[in-house]
């Protein structure tokens, strides 16, 4: 088949292959996870409440831009993990680096030469970099970030974007969701929230608590586009208020540019944190930032000690190793030129796609085209779940994985071919279910559910969220969906 994805619409002239029906032996398995694992997983977001019923468990291999699951499934895969990859899986220079590594120490009594090396090659990369400091997830290296600020500034409040989902699994941020159970309040009134693009927004929380917020987080790009020099007067009202400014790069660190999104707008925060496809899944993360502020953590000065990171798993050289040959092999590819131009392909198809099966109104991709996400609506613009399970589940059945979007430099032509064909069917599936009412029928199983939820279901028969003259219980408030 032939398409060319820079027409109008993409040509669809073709059934992809057999549709994939038989999870059998993963849900077997997975029955058994619930019994071991709470949530049968060690990632909320890739829990099965986050996927259609009809959706692969367990996965049990991967390569280049597909993985496969126990029943035998092959899935073209968009996800990448949660979004780890950025050269595919098992991509060889990575894992040659890393099987090298192991043959000559994983750990060792005393800071490895690699530790060294790959902190010189990073304060070298990164202009934000004075010093860095290795951790292993996401969740290390921004508590690490919110740590050094309050130990910086002496101040105790946090203001972090309300608009960006997820910055650490520790109390400080997760006691502002409303899965907030086991954290004390006063630890969650520590941290406030500001929207996105809203610099007045800011201004009156730094009025209301003056002289008190230690740093402002946020990602500093997400899906929308900084308006009116945004991120500029972040940086200025954050230097006037003498306020640590904190990016969030977990996501767009690479995907934007190798050096982070802040670098492509030439606007610098104090503190950066990288992680997840900094080093092509493997277990990796990364706080950067200036020298004042980073060496509280260490042992050249005579102010209070900062207890900042000390995991035994910080120096293990195979997150290291894969690391440096993650960034080499991006820097000689040129990864941007590969991820931005496949976004777009996939951004304009996607589009002309769904103008031509009538479903714009309900089937969106938004974002940039480094990082675009599919979200499925009601006309007016709110999230619509089960409409969102309904589509998922008919891309899955055609062999296409894509609950998140990650652009590698494994997926190409041929990817983006399979892709449309399995996004024209699922936009035909909910074109039919929207026309005929039954959106709540065309799929099998639950809706999908947002993951910080305070309960994990209804207490009651008459959901107080759905019906207006049910009683109203504590299952009722926050984010929580029948």
């Amino acid at each position: 088949m032939t398409q060319n994805v820079t027409n109008a619409t993409p040509t669809i002239d073709k059934t992809i292959n057999t549709k994939i029906d038989n999870f059998t032996k993963g849900d077997r398995i997975n029955e058994r996870l619930h019994e071991i694992v709470p949530g049968a997983s060690h990632t909320y977001s890739k829990g099965e409440d986050q996927f259609p019923l009809k959706s692969p468990k367990i996965m049990v291999r991967a390569q280049g831009a597909y993985c496969w699951d126990a029943d035998g499934n092959r899935y073209l895969d968009w996800a990448m993990g949660n979004r780890v990859i950025v050269l595919g899986h098992c991509y060889p220079a990575v894992n040659d680096a890393v099987k090298r590594q192991i043959d000559i120490g994983v750990n060792f009594t005393r800071p490895g030469i690699l530790e060294y090396e790959l902190a010189e090659y990073l304060v070298d990369l990164l202009p934000v970099a004075e010093m860095v400091k290795f951790g292993k997830n996401g969740s290390d290296v921004t508590s690490a970030a919110v740590k050094l600020s309050r130990a910086y500034t002496g101040r105790k409040y946090i203001a972090c974007c309300a608009d960006h989902p997820f910055f650490s699994i520790n109390d400080w941020f997760i006691g502002t969701t409303p899965m907030n159970s086991g954290v004390p309040e006063e630890v969650s009134g520590l941290t406030l929230r500001f929207p996105y693009n809203d610099i007045a927004a800011l201004e009156r929380l730094f009025a209301q608590y003056p002289g008190q917020i230690a740093a402002v987080l946020l990602e500093p790009i997400k899906n929308d586009e900084p308006k009116d020099d945004y991120l500029q007067k972040l940086r200025d009202l954050s230097t006037r208020e003498g306020t640590v400014l904190i990016f969030d790069e977990m996501i767009s660190g690479v995907k934007f540019d190798i050096r982070g999104a802040h670098h492509m707008r030439g606007v610098y925060p104090d503190l950066a944190c990288f992680g997840k496809a900094y080093a092509n899944g493997y277990s990796f993360s990364l706080l950067a930032g200036k020298r004042d502020i980073m060496e509280l953590g260490g042992l050249k000065h005579n102010k209070r000690r900062v207890f900042l990171l000390s995991q035994t798993h910080s120096s293990e050289t195979v997150g290291l190793a894969a690391c440096r040959a993650t960034l080499e092999e991006c820097l000689r590819v040129d990864i941007s030129k590969h991820i931005w131009p496949m976004g777009k392909k996939l951004v304009d198809g996607f589009r002309d796609l769904a103008r031509a099966e009538g479903v714009g109104d309900y089937a969106r991709i938004i974002g940039f085209d480094c990082n675009p996400q599919i979200v499925c609506t009601h006309p007016d613009g709110r999230y619509w779940p089960e409409l969102t399970t309904s589509f998922h589940e008919e891309m899955i059945s055609w062999g296409v994985l894509m609950p998140w979007i990650t652009i590698t430099y494994s997926h190409g032509q041929a990817e983006l071919d399979q892709t449309f064909e399995a996004l024209q069917m699922a936009m035909r599936k909910i074109s039919g279910a929207v026309a005929t009412g039954r959106v709540r029928e065309s799929f099998v199983g639950p809706p999908v559910k947002p993951v910080f939820r305070p309960f994990n279901a209804c207490l009651q028969s008459r959901c107080g969220r759905i019906h207006a003259d049910a009683v109203k219980m504590e299952c009722c408030e926050g984010d929580c969906q029948k």
